[in-house]
């Protein structure tokens, strides 16, 4: 079984989706292979070159994926609204709040903070506390590579996507 993964923006327009994810090892995760389609809300399409596993908690303002590049692990953290999962179109679907954490090499960094400040006037202000939140979260267990950001979590996925 697939399902895709939907995001939109706050004001509910249509921001990414990931059309094709398979349900992974955990609850709430999925492994999306290399050359999988993603359509972008301006209609382009595009792939990753290598797998990626996604991750998400429910009541968890954040997601992360997991992207196995031959380099080595790195990862794309998007804060966002708690997912839902929607029998009906078999879809995982969030509200991206444009702030993001990038995790690789060169070490933790926040990016898109420009589009954050620019919407967050948008916010309900306990949206915005559970974002900024959710970004200190993400930075704090990447930096003590902890959760899945831990080497164990990110050598279980290799060794899967190997196979």
């Amino acid at each position: 079984m697939t399902v895709s993964l939907v995001s939109t923006h706050w004001d509910g327009t249509a921001h990414r989706v990931w059309q094709r994810a398979e349900p992974y090892r955990d609850a709430w995760s999925f492994l999306i292979e290399a050359g999988d389609p993603v359509l972008e809300a301006d209609g382009r399409v595009w792939s990753s070159p290598y797998p990626v596993v996604a991750w998400f908690w429910p009541d968890t303002f954040y997601q992360v994926f997991l992207l196995q590049k031959d380099t080595g692990p790195e990862y794309y953290c998007n804060v966002i609204t708690p997912p839902q999962y929607d029998g009906f179109t078999q879809s995982v679907q969030f509200c991206d709040l444009d702030l993001d954490v990038r995790v690789d090499v060169s070490g933790v960094r926040v990016v898109d903070e420009d589009e954050f400040e620019q919407r967050l006037v948008n916010y309900p202000s306990s949206l915005v506390a559970a974002a900024l939140a959710a970004r200190d979260t993400l930075k704090s267990l990447a930096n003590a590579r902890q959760g899945p950001f831990s080497a164990a979590a990110a050598a279980r996925f290799a060794a899967a996507a190997a196979r």
